[in-house]
């Protein structure tokens, strides 16, 4: 029996990819923007402003996004702690889809990141921002960081799970939409039951 698909996004979700983009801001605007994690509040990095109220325009953005999606920066990106564990786990139970809105420039580089680190067999895709609910015809169940995106897949009546930060923290708690945590909270909703149990009674006979 086949395995039903979820789709899982890169960014902020299996990648700490703010880090970096704000790494690449600060270089570009030669400090003039200085913006911390807790900074961004909105998707959009142009409508977050630092400490000092400073931000980037909407067309420093573009050639920011653009640096991003060289090589060197891309590859620059760390995953998540043990998140090709938990995929490999999952993709016991779930056929793996990797969707992305990054810029076309950034394919080859992503394509040899996820393989530099060794992610388990999955299908990558590359779709314009907001059209990830489209792939595959309409999927059962999603993760991802992006609130537009989460509200898109609620209304598809696809099931979302919105890996928590602070500029999805206005995301709208629906039927279909479930903010969470951490991985490991993800993980535990989306495993069988059976498997949380099988796992806890093996624990308690270690010890």
């Amino acid at each position: 029996m086949s395995k039903p698909p979820l789709c899982i996004d890169i960014d902020n979700v299996i990648a700490q990819t703010d880090l970096v983009i704000r790494q690449v801001i600060r270089e570009y605007t030669g400090g003039r923007v200085n913006l911390s994690y807790r900074h961004i509040l909105d998707f959009d990095y142009p409508k977050c402003c630092d400490a000092r109220g400073q931000h980037i325009s909407v067309e420093e953005w573009h050639t920011v996004h653009k640096l991003f999606s060289r090589p060197p920066w891309i590859m620059s990106v760390k995953p998540y702690p043990s998140i090709q564990n938990i995929l490999r786990r999952l993709s016991e139970h779930y056929e793996l889809h990797i969707a992305t809105s990054r810029l076309a420039d950034a394919r080859k580089a992503t394509v040899e990141w996820l393989d530099e680190h060794s992610f388990p067999p999955h299908r990558l895709h590359f779709l314009m921002r907001g059209e990830k609910h489209l792939l595959l015809g309409g999927l059962q169940t999603a993760i991802e960081d992006d609130p537009v995106q989460a509200v898109e897949f609620e209304a598809s009546g696809q099931r979302c799970y919105v890996l928590a930060h602070p500029w999805n923290r206005h995301v709208p708690s629906g039927l279909f939409i479930q903010r969470i945590r951490n991985w490991a909270a993800i993980e535990r909703a989306l495993l069988p039951a059976d498997r949380h149990h099988t796992k806890t009674k093996i624990e308690r006979g270690a010890n």
